[in-house]
């Protein structure tokens, strides 16, 4: 795994990546402003439980809030200076960013598994924006996955995979079961009972809790 002192380079790698086009995938959203590719997020104590969330792809906000336009400055400058420097202020911003997310609060059950926000790494399986949140296309899926997800899961090298929504599991489960480590998903199924997505969760958080020994 990269020592936190390394990943800067990885995160600018994924920022500056221009392998996709509109010509690619016509939903694709990319420019030169707020629709950059996202890396993701590793916290302070990922290291030590190794947990990955992976979810389909960074959503579109409806309005540039307050918070979502220094997260976007900050991937830009990390993109045009890679340094530790700038992943350090990166961090900071996701510092605040991160808790806003919908990832933990409504779907994964953080604190069902024993965990806290600074335990857990998260990642998109496609890291761009799509136009009205679509799903990415197979070209913009297949580019995502063999530049950077499958990356991903050597460097962070998780215990355990979660992926959230059965887009992403479909996508991405084929390459971390071949490496070897357990997965599942989070079901977000609008038509799930409310017993069904109950008994969706305690399984995820048993996973999740028994990957920690």
């Amino acid at each position: 795994m990269l020592s936190p002192t390394s990943w800067y380079v990885e995160f600018a790698r994924v920022i500056a990546c221009t392998r996709c086009t509109s010509s690619t995938d016509r939903n694709l959203l990319r420019d030169s402003a707020e629709n950059v590719p996202q890396p993701g997020y590793i916290g302070a104590n990922y290291e030590k439980s190794r947990v990955l969330l992976v979810g389909q792809n960074p959503g579109t906000p409806k309005t540039l809030t307050a918070q979502d336009l220094p997260y976007t400055v900050a991937l830009r400058s990390l993109r045009d200076e890679p340094s530790a420097e700038r992943y350090e202020k990166l961090s900071a911003v996701l510092e605040h960013f991160i808790p806003q997310w919908p990832v933990h609060g409504n779907y994964f059950p953080l604190n069902e598994s024993g965990l806290t926000l600074s335990d857990i790494a998260y990642c998109n399986v496609v890291r761009c924006r799509t136009a009205a949140d679509r799903a990415p296309g197979k070209y913009l899926t297949d580019t995502c996955l063999t530049q950077h997800f499958n990356r991903w899961l050597r460097l962070l090298q998780p215990r355990v995979v979660i992926f959230i929504g059965k887009w992403a599991w479909e996508r991405g489960a084929t390459q971390v079961v071949a490496s070897g480590v357990p997965c599942a998903f989070i079901n977000r199924q609008r038509s799930l009972s409310s017993d069904d997505r109950t008994a969706n969760r305690e399984a995820v958080a048993k996973l999740v809790r028994a990957s920690r020994g």
